[in-house]
Formats: C-alpha cells, sequence, structure tokens
C-alpha cells in the first residue's frame, strides 16, 4: 500500500475511493501555475516577517510558518481554499457524519534547508474520542513549489488512519514522502499519521 496519484482528469469518486482506503491521496496539477506564483508573492512579506515566531521542537528550527490573517496577507489563497476539487472530496469524507463543516486553519509552511523531520503525528489527536470510520477533520496540502524527497516533501504513513488510539506511538516507520509537482494537492484525513519532511536540499 502506498499513496495513489491521479491526474487533474481524475474522477471526484476515484480520489475519494483511494483517500478512504489509504489515508492520503495525491492529485497532481490542479492549480494553475499563475495562481501559485501571485499566492507566493503574497505570502512572502508575511512568512518573512512572522514565519520564525513560532519556532519549536515540534514546528522545527529552520521552517517558517504563518496562520494568522493569512487570508488579509494572501487573498489569492482564497480560490485554493474554495476549490471546486477540494469542496468535493471533503462533502464526500465529512458531510456522512454532519450538518455543514467549517475551515479550521490555513497555514503557510515552508521548509528550509537543514530542517529534520517533523514528528509524524495526527491532526485530530486534538478530540478525546475514538468513533472508528468518522473522520474528524481532513486536510488538504497545497503544493506552492515542488515537494520532492530532498527538500522535504510531506511523509505520510499509508493506511495508518486504521490505526486504533492508545496510549503508546504506533509502528509509523512505513512512511512514503509526497513526490508532487507545483500546483498539486495531497489530501490526507486527520486520521492518517503524517509530518513534514527533512529539508536536505539547497532550496526550500
Amino acid at each position: 500500500m502506498g499513496i495513489a496519484y491521479f491526474d487533474n482528469l481524475a474522477t471526484i469518486q476515484s480520489v475519494v475511493e483511494a483517500l478512504r482506503r489509504d489515508g492520503a491521496v495525491v492529485v497532481t496539477n490542479v492549480a494553475e501555475h499563475d495562481l501559485i506564483d501571485t499566492v507566493i508573492s503574497e505570502l512572502r512579506p508575511k512568512l518573512d516577517s512572522v514565519g520564525l515566531n513560532t519556532l519549536g521542537e515540534f514546528n522545527g528550527s529552520s521552517t517558517l510558518r504563518a496562520a494568522f490573517g493569512l487570508l488579509r496577507a494572501a487573498p489569492s489563497a482564497a480560490a485554493l481554499m474554495d476549490h471546486d476539487l477540494a469542496l468535493a472530496v471533503a462533502d464526500e469524507i465529512l458531510l456522512p457524519y454532519c450538518a455543514t463543516y467549517t475551515l479550521g486553519s490555513m497555514t503557510a509552511i515552508e521548509i528550509m534547508p537543514g530542517e529534520s523531520g517533523q514528528a509524524l503525528h495526527r491532526d485530530d489527536s486534538l478530540y478525546p474520542l475514538e468513533n472508528p470510520g468518522m473522520e474528524l477533520l481532513m486536510g488538504a496540502m497545497w503544493a506552492l513549489d515542488d515537494f520532492t524527497v530532498e527538500n522535504g516533501g510531506t511523509r505520510v504513513v499509508p493506511g495508518s488512519h486504521r490505526f486504533l488510539r492508545s496510549w503508546h506511538l504506533p509502528d509509523v516507520t512505513k512512511w512514503e514522502s509526497t513526490v508532487m509537482p507545483k500546483g498539486s494537492v495531497l489530501f490526507y484525513l486527520g486520521s492518517t499519521w503524517h509530518g513534514g519532511g527533512a529539508n536536505n536540499s539547497e532550496g526550500s
């Protein structure tokens, strides 16, 4: 089992089936490069001004992060937030268990050269409950640059959404780096173990 990759002509059904089966899925070349370039240019001042404010053991010592007020800084990113594909996938994953859902967070992340791999984690760990099969949240990670093994492409443990919660860390050693071109999107379940990769390249 590994991360399934689809092109931008894939059906919603095939993407959702892979997401439910593996806990993560990539759809390549979804957003136009002109849009991505605009988002990057809008984000640059925000990342440069506040990106180092969240350094720490979990967030990393060489990773820039910006979250609060992100749409004010980068209004063009709204086109990624409410992209038809992202909303269609979220509808399939979340709406069977709720009347509506909301955007929980929006974060820009730039892993700089020399950064080590982030601790693998589940995004839904803040919820103290376990209801197998019911997802409480879903992530959509847009590639504003090419994701490679060398530059820290997000690591995912395929199938880990089936791991039951326990007091000890499960075996998360069988992770796979996400490799996808600029403009692609990684969808992953809130219960899927994942984390940023190590940047062993000379660029971010």
